[in-house]
């Protein structure tokens, strides 16, 4: 299910609403038919404040908004992560920063937290809406905070295909690392995923493996130490066995290391 309409929150937000909407190739939420918005599908909610998503049927939830000024990433900017954590592990990040390309980057969350560990990261999103929320959520949080402004100014956000970017890169902006968190397919089980994830499958095509399989050779051929996938705890690799597997309570991320 693709973004179906554009919202303004209110009368001010209208403008820019109706921007979006035309960029987007779709009509603002109020054009629509009553009974359509409380059918299955996503809607981008435009405010002073931020850009949103939303289900259409309001009875799902409230807007999520990509928010790095948060209580919670408060803490993980102030106290980053234990030395022994499975996502530094994972990453292999030493004393000196690593370049990481993050070509999943989704809504940014492991791109930032790459960020306040010191790296330097060039986050890759396919989907436009998404990658509009994260320019979005980094904007905000740089105007508020100097020191975000500071750390997100190692933080580069290219919308596109994946492959096709990191193919064109010449050899010597090469990363130390690739990242790929691909979207797998919901589990038939009665626990529901976060918000955003249900956003995320909702408003995203169903992953294609062919495609997550291609991801993940040209992310091999362009690291120069490792490829990192994160999965669920109990989801089959990527592709053949890893050489490392850092395992937590609900996710492990698998390392594929680069033959010398």
């Amino acid at each position: 299910m693709a973004l179906v309409c554009v919202e303004a929150a209110d009368g001010l937000a209208l403008e820019r609403a109706q921007v979006l909407a035309d960029f987007f190739k779709i009509p603002l939420c109020a054009q629509m038919h009553p009974h359509t918005l409380v059918e299955p599908g996503v809607k981008l909610v435009v405010a002073r404040e931020a850009l949103a998503l939303a289900f259409l049927d309001k009875r799902r939830g409230k807007p999520y908004s990509v928010d790095f000024l948060s209580s919670s990433w408060r803490v993980r900017w102030q106290r980053g992560l234990e030395r022994n954590h499975i996502f530094r592990r994972a990453l292999g990040l030493r004393d000196k920063p690593l370049k990481i390309i993050d070509a999943t980057a989704g809504f940014g969350q492991d791109a930032a937290m790459m960020v306040a560990l010191g790296c330097e990261v060039t986050a890759i999103e396919q989907s436009c809406v998404v990658a509009a929320l994260l320019r979005d959520g980094i904007e905000r949080a740089c105007l508020e905070d100097e020191q975000l402004r500071l750390r997100f100014s190692r933080l580069k956000v290219v919308q596109g295909d994946a492959s096709a970017i990191m193919i064109q890169m010449q050899p010597e902006a090469a990363p130390d690392v690739v990242y790929l968190d691909p979207m797998f397919i919901k589990p038939k089980s009665s626990a529901k995923s976060p918000k955003e994830m249900q956003l995320l499958q909702e408003l995203l095509p169903t992953p294609d493996l062919e495609e997550e399989e291609k991801l993940f050779q040209t992310g091999m051929k362009m690291a120069r130490e490792r490829v990192v996938v994160k999965r669920p705890l109990k989801a089959r690799a990527m592709s053949s066995a890893p050489h490392h597997m850092f395992k937590g309570q609900s996710v492990r991320y698998d390392v594929y290391l680069k033959v010398r």
